[in-house]
């Protein structure tokens, strides 16, 4: 009697086609973490510019309402919360507390900012009914510097020596590493 050899048919994998499906699986995984991240650091980065923005034109329509920058203290430079930030805020929001002398006797509403709900998010936080600040995407509060000696020009934050000019106020974020002088500063100017 003879007997037929038939080759057994191939089932499943060899282990070397499946490392190279796992290794392209990952090359494809890390490309899109990649894509993802910044997406996420542009979405923060416009989140600061349009915070940073808004509150440079609230301040600039105060100043050409009033012909003044609201009084919050004697500093020249200050960060949006805390006690002098926080009152700005009310004070560019229509929210002064009553029984106050208004800064804002006309009530007109100068920032609609975007609410947050923390400080990562970027924008004015409320905590419960009382304004925390407003910040950057990054949970960093906003900086602002007035022009006090009314000559249209103010000291550059970020190069000593250098100034901004043709601004009243200047508002900024020191950007996503927080840290100053590297380049990745939100601006208003």
């Amino acid at each position: 009697m003879k007997t037929h050899f038939y080759p057994r048919s191939r089932s499943g994998f060899t282990l070397v086609e499946l490392l190279v499906v796992i290794s392209i699986i990952m090359v494809l995984a890390a490309m899109g973490f990649g894509a993802i991240a910044k997406v996420n650091q542009r979405k923060n980065e416009l989140v600061t510019k349009t915070c940073v923005t808004d509150l440079s034109m609230a301040l600039d329509q105060f100043y050409n309402t009033y012909s003044r920058f609201p009084s919050v203290g004697s500093a020249d430079e200050l960060t949006a919360e805390g006690q002098a930030g926080t009152e700005l805020l009310k004070i560019l929001l229509a929210k002064e507390d009553p029984g106050s002398e208004l800064q804002n006797p006309q009530q007109i509403v100068f920032l609609t900012p975007k609410i947050a709900s923390n400080k990562n998010q970027g924008g004015l936080v409320y905590s419960g009914n009382q304004i925390e600040g407003m910040y950057d995407a990054w949970g960093r509060p906003l900086h602002i510097k007035f022009d006090e000696d009314s000559d249209n020009e103010i000291p550059n934050p970020f190069r000593q020596g250098e100034v901004v000019r043709q601004k009243r106020v200047i508002v900024w974020s020191f950007g996503p590493d927080g840290k100053f002088g590297d380049n990745d500063e939100v601006k208003s100017w």
